[in-house]
């Protein structure tokens, strides 16, 4: 059903001025991507409007622009949003509930087209929305709350539709808040690059990834004049919990600190956790180390050279000394922590063998504990990817997940991250700064949104599941009892 926006008087608007975040996207040059990763409440899906009708004014019939949000009902406010004030901007405004299409001015779409799109929660339902773009047209896109996409794979993949006639520049927008589910890529592809500038002042530089000018900023809860900041700060603090790195982030668009996130909370402490060490400052052969990994192969490979009941740690700890994360490398030369090389199981188990060489190490030296899932019969000549492995001279052993609910395996790893350096009873998880993969990808887990007691599915788990085997697998092993004495 297509709607025309009625003809009416021109009343005072809805927002008089523009706030510091509006400004600062509207002052963007038109050829430069854009992501505004800022505070909550700093009015960024506000800045919509603004921008769609000051582009479409300029280029008219020749602008056409897709808005997406991960949720329909999130689109559904937008698109309220959108019409109110489409309606005044461009009389005429149509919109179509069938194609989610306003056609700016009427049915001729004199000022262009503006498309409205949901993304979707997981991977099946993100490569639906990607279907329904194919073969298409637009100038711009508009990514909104784009901190919730746990990688950049639908905002690289749709940015094929982005073809424009001669004379018009074609770009990105990202809007967002620190502390979701893409945290990680966020800061890879924007902070680290920009040098996190101070929040209300943008930084332009050129992305090695994107081949272009990007603009990032940041802007603080505070720079929105139109929101009762204490009432918003109250809110902010409830939903935050116990977890005041996040509401920091939330309160000032903060991208360069580590979130704990909404699934580990305070528990996850670099500061309590991390204990340094290097090849030759341990004797391995006194502590009998062992390797626990995730498989992958378009999915990152994760191995962990861990030492149990490390020195000055209750018994029952365990300290992942070495990390070795196969994944794949953006444009620019930095890591991938979403995406796996690709590498045969023969090649894995040579970077493995040469990986345990740098302490003195060889596989047969130590127990190496693997998902089940590497067991499961694949049809290959040898079976199994255990059996490839195995046959490169690589021995795995089971975790035997399957004994233990994620669910409790993931509890015991918050009660060890929340013990560390605290509580001399309860077994400490310590990491060293090898273990790169970790603290980039395990700090901003967000929960499963229908079960508290689960990572969201999607998100970059795969160090976080290797160490959980780990624990689980350790913890198996040995049993303490009132009498202290340890039974294997």
């Amino acid at each position: 059903m297509t709607q025309t926006a009625p003809r009416l008087p021109a009343p005072a608007p809805e927002i008089g001025e523009a706030n510091l975040t509006q400004r600062i996207l509207l002052d963007c040059p038109l050829a430069d991507d854009v992501c505004a990763i800022t505070a909550r409440g700093t009015g960024k899906s506000y800045a919509i409007p603004l921008i769609t009708a000051r582009d479409a004014s300029i280029f008219k019939g020749r602008y056409s622009c897709l808005i997406t949000r991960q949720t329909y009902q999130g689109l559904v406010e937008l698109q309220g949003l959108l019409w109110r004030y489409y309606a005044r901007a461009f009389p005429g405004t149509t919109w179509s509930g069938a194609t989610m299409l306003f056609k700016l001015g009427g049915p001729d779409a004199p000022f262009g087209s503006v498309e409205l799109g949901y993304v979707g929660n997981g991977p099946v339902e993100m490569q639906k929305s990607l279907s329904r773009y194919q073969g298409r047209s637009y100038v711009c896109h508009i990514h909104d709350e784009v901190g919730t996409h746990p990688t950049s794979d639908f905002i690289d993949t749709v940015r094929a539709t982005l073809r424009a006639p001669e004379g018009i520049q074609t770009r990105v927008i990202l809007l967002g808040n620190p502390g979701g589910a893409g945290h990680a890529w966020l800061q890879t592809r924007f902070g680290i690059p920009s040098g996190y500038p101070e929040a209300g002042k943008p930084t332009r530089f050129y992305s090695e990834d994107l081949e272009k000018h990007c603009v990032y900023f940041s802007a603080t809860a505070a720079s929105n004049q139109y929101i009762d900041l204490d009432a918003y700060i109250r809110s902010l603090r409830v939903a935050c919990g116990d977890d005041p790195a996040l509401l920091d982030a939330w309160l000032r668009g903060r991208l360069d600190v580590e979130i704990a996130g909404a699934f580990f909370g305070t528990s996850f402490s670099v500061r309590r956790s991390m204990r340094e060490v290097k090849p030759g400052e341990i004797n391995l052969r006194l502590h009998k180390p062992f390797v626990v990994g995730d498989w992958g192969c378009a999915a990152p490979s994760v191995f962990y050279l861990a030492i149990p009941d490390p020195p000055s740690a209750p018994k029952g700890s365990l300290w992942l000394i070495d990390e070795m994360y196969v994944c794949a490398s953006t444009s620019g030369g930095q890591r991938d922590w979403t995406r796996g090389s690709y590498m045969s199981n023969a090649e894995q188990a040579m970077a493995l063998k040469e990986w345990l060489s740098r302490w003195g190490l060889e596989p047969r030296d130590l127990q190496i504990v693997m998902d089940d899932a590497v067991f499961n019969a694949t049809g290959g000549p040898r079976g199994s990817v255990a059996g490839d492995f195995q046959d490169a001279g690589v021995r795995f052993r089971r975790a035997g997940k399957l004994s233990v609910r994620e669910a409790n395996g993931l509890a015991l790893v918050r009660t060890m991250l929340q013990a560390a350096s605290r509580d001399p009873e309860t077994p400490w998880l310590l990491w060293s700064k090898a273990c790169q993969g970790w603290m980039a990808t395990v700090p901003t887990l967000p929960r499963h949104p229908t079960d508290c007691e689960r990572v969201a599915d999607g998100t970059a788990q795969h160090a976080l599941d290797a160490v959980r085997y780990g624990v689980v697998w350790q913890r198996s092993r040995s049993m303490v009892g009132s009498t202290n004495f340890r039974v294997w």
